[in-house]
This record gives C-alpha cells, structure tokens and sequence, in this order.
C-alpha cells in the first residue's frame, strides 16, 4: 500500500470522528445544565433539574478511612451504619415509616476518602428529602444501645469481607502501595479497633469530620430547581460553622511505595492477585487518557463466550492454558492519587503460567504506550464513551458525578466538555500520559492465596522497562 493510499483511509477516519464528536457535542450542550453554588460556609450545592418525575438527593463528605489512625479504622463506617438508627426528632421506626411514605429509599457508601448519603424519590417530595437527610447528618441519637448492637453487626460483617477475596485482595494491595499513610487503612476497619471504638469517639469524629467545606449536596431529577435547593441548603445547614470541637481531621499524606504483600493459604480456592502503578488524582490532566486505556484493556472470565476468538490479542493469549479463570483491569482516581492496574484469579500451581499471566498484560501495557495506531484509539475511545455516558444518564449516576467533580477538583465539568476532551485525545496524547506513568514505574503487587507460584517483585519490574517496539 502507497503512503497516498494509506493517508487517505486516515483522513476520512479523523474526519468522521471530528464530525461525530461535534454532533455528539451539541446534543449534550442542549441538555439541562447544572449549577453550583456556596453558601458563606463553604457548603456546596450543586443541582440539575432535567424534568424527570424523580429525583436524587445527596450529602457527600469528604471522610474516610484516609483520614483515620490504626487505633480508631472503621469509625467513619460505624458512624455510616449508626446514622440509619434514628435521630432525635426520629426514632429509626419513625423514619423507616416517613421514607416508605414517601416510597423513597435512603442508601449510603463509605469509601477511602468520601462518605454518601443520597434519597431516591419522587419530584415532588425534594423539601421533605432534604429535612429528613439534614436530620440524620445533624441530629443522630448515637445512643450507646445503638453502638452496640451495630458493633456486632459490623464484626459479623468483617468475618464475611474475609471470604471475599477480590475485597480482601485490594486491601491487601492499598496496605502494600500506600503503607505508612492513610490509604492504607481498611474502610471497614479491624475487628480490634471496632471492638474498641467507643460512642464518645463516634461523636466525636462526625464533629470533627461533618463541616460544610467538605460537603455537597448534590440533586439531579425533576424538581431539583437551583434556587429552591440553595434556599434548603441555607435553611438547613447554613447554620454549620467550620470551627473544630475537637482536632482538625489529619491527612497523613500520600506516598506510594514499590513493594508486594503475599498472603499464602492454600485452603484457598485459588491465587487471587493484582498489579498496579500509582495512578493519578482524579482531576489530574491524564486521567481521562489513563481511564481510556484502563476501560479498553476491558476484562475477561471464564464464563464468556470468547476466548481464542475474543476481539482483543491479549485476551486470545490469556486463554492458551495458563490456568486464568479471569482478568479485569481497574483504573482507581482519588482526590490526588490512584492505582491503575490488573486484578486476575489464577490456578496459581504453576510459576510459569503466572509469570506469563504477568508479561501478556505488560506487554499490552506497553503497546499502550508506544504503538498505539489511529483506528485503535477510535476503538478505545468509543468504548469509554458507551461506559461513561451510560453511568451517567441515571439521576443518581449523574448526582454521584457532579458531587465528586466539587469534592476532587473544586469545579464541574459539563458532559460537553468530557466530550471535548474524549475527542482531543489522540494515539500521542495517550501514548505521553502511558509514558509518563505506566511505562518503567515501580509497582506494587499483591497476591493471597495460592500464591506458591507468584512472582518475586524484581521479576515482576524488570517487565515494565522491556525495549519499546
């Protein structure tokens, strides 16, 4: 093929694209936009109103384990948990009770850096979501029967987390990347510092911890009308000061260390392991091309359908007998760090099995970043927008999303402008930011289970400098 002959397929590819991408970005600019505004406080509120008859309604806080010593691990879950018993305007039947009336439903996640609190129910109810919500921040009974039940509750909960090996697998790889800082820590905490968190420790860290600068309320559906919302906000916490009770929350700081943590038992059904680099904070300038790569790099288990026919080369090497029940690359952004990496569950009998497991997945890594081709990228980048655009057209999809726009990076994209960036990217862009933080970086690695035959850590870094194609 003639160099005329190849430019010209290219031309025509980009030119669609450019086409496609415009169109794709006029669509979502005539969507309803959201609105963000600060009370004198520095809480956050953050509304999209897009007509539906429902809506979502949610406190997020910047809380976490990140934020928690060895002694108290697990306290922002214990008070998570707690504040579903009832208030002291409500006991926990009476709002079990307002909520089926409003046949609304109130859930909650605690992670490593963000706590949620968010109410799914009808339009119409939006002042009456907010009350209840401000009430269980605000007003929680705490009361020390309460502690202890749900203490028991979370022990049970943590002899059940420990035969869940995936869970279990990705602590182990936190404690391993972020050791000596508070990423480290388990969301869900030791069955010591559970045993041993009192009430007043409970209190005392939802004081500490609840300040408006680090909350936003967050509402996309019908009736999330801005200046309606903002006038809630004010009612209801503009009164919250951001002065202290007790210590300003500690950030230790984030460091990530090149190491691995091996966890042998071979009662274990099989060798449950991940690699990964440190990623970067969400906002960070590459994480879009980083998530990009992440998503196309996809996953793989032994139920598909595919294997030797699978659409992409790593996965029809992946299935020549290594012994791979599945495979799923992750890509994890918090507020100023990550980890990109694989998550895979091996037979784990055979070293060479696992070493080769390892060097297919490098050497797709490394493709990433130094041969990527132009019809690639329009792959890659097609199947991240079908993920994205699909976890963000629910209300609680896209309330979740302009809640951790504000709490990561202080500002909010619109869906148009993720697609401007989508449409920037180019096999370069995304070969630089693969270049600048997957190619040749330390690692942290992390197996348990049948790990007999894991590779040791230095076999495993010399595969991430091989010589670029």
């Amino acid at each position: 093929m003639s160099l005329r002959q190849l430019v010209r397929p290219i031309a025509t590819l980009q030119s669609s694209r450019s086409a496609s991408a415009a169109a794709t970005k006029q669509i979502l600019e005539s969507a309803p936009a959201a609105h963000v505004t600060s009370l004198k406080n520095g809480f956050r509120v953050v509304s999209e109103d897009n007509g539906k008859p429902t809506v979502t309604i949610g406190i997020f806080v910047e809380n976490g384990s990140r934020f928690e010593t060895q002694q108290n691990s697990g306290v922002s879950s214990f008070l998570e948990h707690l504040l579903y018993k009832g208030t002291n305007k409500r006991t926990q039947q009476q709002l079990e009770t307002e909520l089926a009336g409003l046949g609304a439903s109130l859930s909650s996640e605690t992670g490593r850096d963000h706590t949620a609190y968010y109410v799914q129910a009808a339009s119409k109810d939006v002042e009456k979501v907010v009350d209840i919500v401000a009430d269980i921040l605000r007003n929680p009974k705490l009361d020390a029967a309460a502690v202890e039940k749900e203490r028991q509750v979370l022990l049970n909960k943590l002899d059940e987390l420990e035969g869940n090996y995936q869970n279990l697998t990705f602590d182990m790889l936190h404690t391993t990347a972020f050791q000596g800082t508070g990423l480290a820590h388990y969301p869900h905490g030791t069955t010591k510092s559970i045993q041993e968190i009192t009430a007043d420790q409970i209190r005392q860290w939802q004081a500490d911890n609840y300040r408006p600068v680090r909350m936003v309320l967050s509402a996309v559906g019908g009736g999330a009308e801005h200046g309606k919302l903002v006038g809630l906000a004010e009612k209801y916490f503009g009164d919250l000061s951001n002065e202290y009770p007790g210590k300003v929350p500690s950030d230790l700081g984030i460091r990530f260390t090149g190491s691995e943590f091996r966890f042998r038992n071979d009662k274990f059904p099989a060798m449950f392991a991940a690699i990964a680099v440190e990623g970067v904070g969400y906002g960070h300038a590459d994480a879009l091309p980083l998530a990009v790569v992440a998503n196309g790099i996809g996953q793989w288990d032994a139920t598909h359908g595919s294997s030797h026919n699978a659409p992409k080369r790593h996965v029809q090497r992946l299935v020549e007998g290594y012994g791979l029940h599945g495979f799923e690359q992750f890509n994890i952004n918090y507020k100023n760090t990550g980890l990109w990496g694989v998550y895979f569950v091996a037979d784990g009998k055979d070293f060479e099995n696992v070493t080769n497991i390892h060097s297919i997945i490098q050497k797709e890594w490394k493709h990433m970043a130094c041969a990527l081709e132009a019809q690639e990228v329009e792959g890659l980048i097609n199947q991240y927008r079908n993920r994205f655009f699909s976890k963000v057209e629910s209300n609680t999809g896209k309330a979740k999303f302009n809640a951790k726009e504000l709490l990561y990076t202080g500002h909010l994209r619109s869906l148009a402008d993720v697609e401007e960036q989508l449409s920037n990217l180019s096999a370069n862009s995304i070969g630089q930011a693969m270049n600048r933080h997957i190619y040749d970086r330390d690692i942290a690695t992390a197996g348990v289970g049948r790990t007999e035959g894991f590779p040791e850590y230095s076999y495993i870094r010399q595969r991430m400098w091989w010589w670029r194609l």
